[in-house]
């Protein structure tokens, strides 16, 4: 968290990647969350659908959707990492004007916005995700040629990574496999699973994500 925080060009990001960690959010959810759906009184999430971008009639655009599956439906409480993270967006989109003045199929108020107040796009978020993790590097290997050792470098991360990263949190924790597969939004808990140890498989890439000093508080569950 200190290299995005300490960067005035990443720290904005730095909200969303907290709520999609700390909540196990797919990233058409995260973009999908509308004030409405966070209550924030009783520190709870609600995952009622997702926005989609892709061609329709009338060219590419956002489409409100339902979630993936019957199970996508749930309520998410939150930990203080991700209540924190929405009162520090609400505070970015007043000092920014990111405010949402954008209607999609019926909902409004959207929580993760460009200029001119539109939801960001999936691509954005991967895009920014990309950049981060090259600036960190380019950082690191800087720095590791001044100190004469080699460099620790991050490797790619998506949306899909701060989400399974989450999941494997859960697991870490040991929080009921039932549990984890009620956050992650799967319809089997098999999927569930198979998210954790794919992960873990891969020499913890939570791990890794760790040189950015990511929060390790897991989504509060009971």
């Amino acid at each position: 968290m200190k290299f995005v925080e300490q960067s005035n060009v990443y720290k904005p990001h730095l909200p969303m990647m907290q709520v999609m960690f700390g909540a196990c959010l797919r990233v058409s959810e995260t973009i999908g969350l509308t004030w409405s759906d966070v209550d924030m009184k009783n520190r709870e999430i609600h995952v009622g659908g997702q926005l989609v971008y892709y061609e329709g009639d009338d060219g590419y655009c956002f489409h409100d959707s339902e979630t993936k599956t019957d199970a996508g439906i749930r309520n998410i409480p939150m930990t203080q990492m991700v209540y924190d993270a929405f009162r520090k967006q609400r505070e970015l989109n007043l000092m920014f004007g990111l405010q949402s003045n954008v209607e999609i199929g019926g909902r409004s108020g959207f929580i993760f916005n460009i200029k001119h107040g539109r939801p960001i796009m999936p691509a954005g978020v991967n895009s920014f995700l990309k950049n981060i993790v090259n600036a960190y590097n380019k950082k690191e290997s800087k720095l590791a040629e001044e100190e004469k050792r080699e460099p620790e470098l991050m490797p790619p991360i998506s949306s899909h990574t701060l989400r399974h990263t989450g999941c494997t949190r859960l697991g870490e924790n040991n929080v009921n496999p039932k549990v984890m597969q009620y956050v992650m939004g799967h319809s089997d808990a098999q999927i569930t699973m198979n998210v954790y140890n794919h992960i873990s498989d891969k020499s913890h890439v939570e791990n890794e994500m760790s040189k950015m000093n990511l929060p390790e508080t897991v989504p509060a569950v009971v």
